[in-house]
């Protein structure tokens, strides 16, 4: 199993958590005066990206514009200050209009920023880098019960000297050849749907919601839990999708054989991180919200004086795996 470090943004996606979250804040703050947004993710790769928008009150009008410059920002990681750049074109794993820099963190490593803009109050915000996902291995097979099962077996062994927090997720592609052709194409890759019935780590009690509504949802399929049950144990996580064999498709009368692959990303997440995603998901199922029974759940910031998130990750992922054979 080949397991290699990348970032963050490039596997979960700018648009991911730039855009759709700023959306959702306590409706009690974002009633008042324009707040300063940010969202940056320390630990996620060797460049660090940090963006700015203003947020715009329920009162108001116009639509939040992300990217937002001149803004007087300063980073420091243990104290020390660590300059930044600007961007107003993308770069590779930085999106445009963006302040980043290259940095590379150590476990434990405490991460400050502050920012102030024109009109705006001041914010700030503090996280902590996050040891690496403590992984063992990645094993795929069909399920003995359920021969139609495809399971992913993930083992790691948690650190029991600290809190931890974990997420998953699994991108899926076909790739595809022809008989007696050496070349090989591949499909786009998409993030793919998981039965996570088989693994108690990953069963939440939606409360209400559940029992009216139904199964528990995670956002965007990535599938977050902390080390509570497991702390300091060696353990398995399963996950579960349909298994599907090699199969044959035509293109302009030609036919190619089509074999499925997957590959796994694993995060290791701060507190701020974890918090974060575990408040998009209760507003993802908080369907008696929706329906006007119970209160909208508000997203987690650790923002002082404004929204969004500055939260520690470190992630890495395997190489593309091909399914089982028949």
């Amino acid at each position: 199993m080949m397991v290699k470090y990348i970032s963050f943004m490039i596997i979960l996606g700018v648009s991911l958590l730039f855009t759709s979250c700023v959306y959702h804040f306590d409706l009690d703050e974002a009633e008042g005066i324009p707040k300063l947004v940010v969202y940056s993710y320390p630990g996620s790769g060797d460049t660090t990206v940090v963006r700015f928008s203003r947020s715009l009150p329920v009162t108001g009008k116009g639509e939040i514009v992300s990217g937002l410059t001149g803004t007087d920002v300063r980073l420091e990681v243990n104290g020390t200050p660590v300059g930044l750049l600007w961007t107003d074109k993308a770069l590779p794993g930085v999106p445009a209009k963006s302040y980043y820099t290259v940095q590379r963190y150590e476990e434990g490593d405490r991460i400050r920023l502050t920012a102030s803009a024109e009109d705006l109050e001041t914010v700030s915000s503090v996280t902590t880098i996050p040891a690496p996902f403590p992984l063992n291995s990645v094993h795929m097979e069909r399920k003995p019960s359920d021969p139609g099962t495809l399971q992913f077996q993930i083992n790691f062994t948690d650190k029991a000297s600290t809190v931890n927090y974990y997420a998953v997720t699994v991108k899926e592609r076909a790739k595809y050849w022809r008989d007696g052709d050496s070349r090989v194409y591949y499909d786009e890759e998409y993030t793919a749907y998981m039965d996570w019935n088989d693994e108690p780590l990953l069963k939440v009690s939606a409360g209400l919601d559940e029992i009216l509504i139904g199964d528990y949802t995670y956002y965007e399929q990535l599938y977050i839990w902390s080390d509570e049950k497991i702390q300091g144990k060696n353990y398995t996580l399963r996950l579960n999708k349909t298994y599907i064999s090699d199969y044959e498709t035509s293109i302009q009368g030609e036919v190619y054989t089509n074999r499925k692959q997957y590959k796994v990303c694993l995060y290791s997440l701060s507190e701020e991180f974890y918090h974060y995603l575990k408040s998009m998901n209760e507003q993802v199922n908080n369907k008696l919200g929706e329906s006007e029974l119970a209160p909208v759940r508000p997203t987690y910031t650790n923002v002082e004086n404004g929204f969004g998130l500055v939260g520690g990750c470190r992630m890495m992922q395997t190489e593309w795996m091909d399914g089982v054979k028949e």
